[in-house]
Order: structure tokens, then C-alpha cells, then sequence
């Protein structure tokens, strides 16, 4: 299982949207995504704006829509949301159909004028969406593509592919290890690597995650 997560301009959506007009909106949990079903809980800071949940959600005739205020955090409203389609007309909730089999995930939210969705999937599933999207003429940008056990606020989502999985082979072969366990030279055999290709992937990662490291703390 792999995650995918692709980030829109919104100038390259629909600008119109209402909910292009928050400061933020974030799906923090996706309860239930079915094509008669809608569910989860959501972060939405309105900033300036006058507008109320209930224009957010932009009711139509054909859902029924329910919601629940759950906390308050300052400007930070939590819902939990339920959009369910009324019989006869079922409809898969934007995005969802462009899954091609995989899932959507989080982090999905909308901040900064972009809009940023999450996908897991395998390699196939994940190669046509981006397939789809092409097909679309919608402009993106892939933040990242990793195994799906890395957490999507790990530092190593910082790094490419290829740093991050020099890095974490490194480590488990025991690269660093007192007394090291094995040599750049065996490290780059096993990755079909000259060693001087092998050490400037490390020490890029490291440095990376090193400055990754070092701005959280200050």
C-alpha cells in the first residue's frame, strides 16, 4: 500500500466555490465515502468571512445533510458532517471518483489557496489517477509518494523516494551502528549504486532531515 498526495492550485478549480472563500478546511476523518454516503469530521476556520456552516455545505435536493458542532478552538470549528444521497440518486462525493480502486485519505484540506487530497492505493491505482487528472488538464503538484506505513506527518515525507529509502536501508543494515555493521560500498552494491551516487543520496537525506529536525524545534 502506497500514499499519494497531490496539491491543486485553487485559481486552477473553481474559485467560485464557497468553500474556497475560508481561511482553512480540513477533513481531519473520513468515517464512511460511499456513493450513498458521505461522513466525517471537519476543521473549518472561517477567517473574516460571514459565512455559517450551513453555506458551506451548500445543501442540494437530492442530499440530506446533517451536522453537529463538536468543539471550538478560537477561530477552529469542528463538525462531524453526514451528506447522504436521498434514494434514486445516489452520486460518489467529488474526488471519490477519481480513486480508480484505491482510497481516499487525509490529509484532505483546503489552505493557502490550495487544495491538497491524499490517496492509498497500489502502484496501478495510483498511477491512474494521476493518469485521470492529466486527462482532465487539471494542473498539480505530487508532494509526495511513499509506503503508506510512513506516518503523512513524518519528516521523511520531506525527502524524495530515493532518500528516503537509502536512509531507512542505512539504518536497518546497521549503517549507523557503534561499532557500523556495513560499509557505504556494501550499501551501494545492494542498491545497484556506484558509492559516490550511494553517499550523496545519504548525506542530501540526512541534511534534509536534519534542517527538518532543527525548524520544528525552533
Amino acid at each position: 500500500m502506497r500514499r499519494l498526495i497531490i496539491e491543486f492550485s485553487l485559481n486552477d478549480l473553481s474559485p467560485e466555490s464557497v468553500i474556497f472563500k475560508l481561511k482553512s478546511f480540513e477533513i481531519v476523518n473520513i468515517l464512511r465515502l460511499e456513493p450513498a454516503e458521505f461522513s466525517a469530521i471537519v476543521r473549518v476556520n472561517f477567517g473574516q468571512s460571514q459565512m455559517r456552516i450551513e453555506d458551506v455545505l451548500q445543501r442540494t435536493p437530492h442530499s440530506k445533510v446533517e451536522h453537529e458542532l463538536l468543539e471550538v478552538d478560537g477561530e477552529t470549528y469542528t463538525y462531524f458532517l453526514r451528506i447522504k444521497a436521498r434514494p434514486g440518486h445516489q452520486r460518489r462525493v467529488q474526488l471519490s471518483s477519481l480513486t480508480f480502486g484505491s482510497y481516499l485519505s487525509t490529509p484532505l484540506e483546503v489552505k493557502d489557496g490550495k487544495l491538497k487530497a491524499t490517496f492509498l492505493g497500489n502502484a496501478s491505482q495510483l498511477k491512474n489517477i494521476l493518469k485521470s487528472i492529466d486527462k482532465r488538464g487539471m494542473k498539480y503538484k505530487v508532494v509526495s509518494l511513499a509506503d503508506a506505513r510512513v506516518s503523512p506527518n513524518s519528516p521523511l515525507l520531506r525527502l524524495t523516494e530515493k532518500q528516503r529509502e537509502v536512509l531507512t536501508k542505512a539504518y536497518e543494515f546497521g549503517y549507523y551502528d557503534r561499532p557500523r555493521r556495513i560499509g557505504s560500498d556494501q550499501l551501494a552494491q545492494k542498491f545497484d549504486l556506484s558509492k559516490s551516487t550511494f553517499v550523496a543520496h545519504r548525506r542530501k537525506a540526512e541534511k534534509r532531515l536534519l534542517a527538518e529536525v532543527l525548524s520544528e524545534a525552533y
